[in-house]
């Protein structure tokens, strides 16, 4: 199920567990992430949704020139062959874009999503800016009904598994090692 609604998602699926992303490659941190939420979820008999952005934050601020690894159809498969119960694609345009931490928290996850837990990766940044980290939402989290469980990043010879690194490694034609990253084979 796909919402481009946070309202609606929250409405259908009230206490769900959120994990929130940009799942930009599908990779093994984000699959590390959406299986952590995803455990939780089932061991408390709730519903998981994944939280992302279309556009990315990237693309609205006209910063990533490369291509995505997925394109969102791909991307939305991805997360139902995983067991997701269902996406939130929520439109990242001006007002999202300068929107405070606090504002994020309480408007759009509290107010429209209403989980009862979210899940982010420990590098997690939102908000106007990039300002608010994973301490402001655990500081706000609990005030406004969700705990907040962040996800350790997944780490691959020493160095974090992002999807710039997996583009880097395909640019130079090293499709094997970004595959390794990203868990899955790409296709021909």
């Amino acid at each position: 199920m796909i919402f481009q609604n946070a309202f609606e998602a929250g409405k259908r699926f009230p206490g769900s567990i959120v994990a929130i992303g940009k799942f930009d490659g599908m990779h093994r941190g984000h699959q590390k992430l959406l299986l952590a939420a995803l455990r939780r979820a089932r061991t408390t008999g709730t519903s998981c949704l994944a939280v992302t952005f279309d556009p990315s934050p990237a693309q609205f601020f006209g910063g990533d020139p490369l291509p995505p690894i997925l394109t969102l159809a791909q991307k939305l498969e991805r997360f139902a062959a995983l067991g997701l119960d269902a996406a939130v694609l929520l439109p990242f345009d001006k007002r999202l874009a300068c929107i405070s931490p606090e504002g994020f928290a309480r408007d759009v996850l509290a107010l429209q999503l209403k989980p009862s837990a979210v899940c982010v990766g420990s590098d997690f940044c939102f908000g106007k800016d990039r300002a608010g980290r994973v301490e402001t939402l655990q500081a706000l989290g609990p005030g406004l009904g969700f705990s907040v469980h962040p996800v350790s990043l997944a780490v691959d010879s020493g160095e974090k598994i992002s999807a710039s690194r997996i583009r880097r490694l395909l640019d130079e034609g090293r499709r094997r090692e970004a595959e390794r990253l990203l868990g899955w084979t790409l296709p021909a």
